[in-house]
């Protein structure tokens, strides 16, 4: 279990990560001056979920300012998908020396292709930008859209992976594992239209990932030892 403790704790650091960028990046998505699509309340989702260069351009509605700005969080969303990739990922691969589910394997894998369509995903918003400051051809929505469809159907995948090592494991696991099952729906009804559950979406992935750092910053030592204490028990029953 000496893998899985040093998971563990590899978990909290890049979790920690996340939320400290996390944090900062939020400062350069504020809301946007235009009127947002119908069903959606975050400026940042409504622009990741844009079909065309006008509907963008609305949302702006030609502040260059908050384009600049946009585009920072951009780049600065590049070391984010870094960090919450490592984080789902770290953690997936924990559960995996914990409990050797294959689950787990398909939560590191999705955790990857969460990270690599989050960086598609910046490339195209970067392009969108530059077109929006005059510069550049529009980016291909079709594409934007897909890869940001990939981002959260593997980033809930991801999660669901972990539901297994967090069952029963105090109420920090419960949270965790109620939020993972909401976010299945919720994720398959937004990337199908129905873009009302794109807040509720993003609302219970926060959760999910706070409920999850905390627990590994708890258990990143106990766990390991419980487990030994328990294999130990079972080892004395059998002689």
């Amino acid at each position: 279990m000496y893998l899985a403790t040093n998971g563990f704790r590899l978990t909290g650091v890049s979790g920690l990560a996340t939320a400290l960028i996390g944090i900062v990046i939020s400062f350069f998505y504020p809301p946007l001056p235009g009127e947002l699509p119908e069903g959606f309340s975050l400026s940042v989702i409504a622009l990741e979920f844009t079909s065309s260069l006008s509907n963008a351009r609305a949302l702006f509605e030609g502040e260059l300012a908050m384009i600049h700005r946009y585009q920072t969080g951009h780049n600065i969303d590049m070391i984010y998908l870094v960090a919450y990739g490592a984080f789902l990922g770290f953690a997936n691969l924990s559960g995996w020396y914990a409990q050797r589910r294959a689950l787990s394997l398909i939560g590191i894998i999705a955790a990857g292709i969460a990270s690599s369509a989050d960086f598609a995903e910046n490339l195209h918003l970067m392009q969108l930008s530059q077109t929006l400051l005059g510069s550049g051809s529009a980016p291909d929505f079709w594409l934007l859209r897909l890869f940001v469809s990939t981002k959260f159907l593997m980033i809930s995948v991801s999660l669901l992976c972990l539901v297994p090592l967090l069952w029963n494991r105090g109420w920090l696991g419960r949270i965790f594992c109620a939020s993972s099952a909401l976010i299945a729906p919720c994720t398959l009804l937004t990337l199908t239209g129905f873009f009302q559950f794109s807040s509720p979406m993003t609302g219970l992935i926060l959760v999910a990932w706070v409920s999850l750092l905390l627990w590994v910053l708890k258990v990143r030592n106990g766990l390991t030892d419980t487990t030994d204490r328990h294999t130990e028990t079972l080892g004395t029953q059998v002689s």
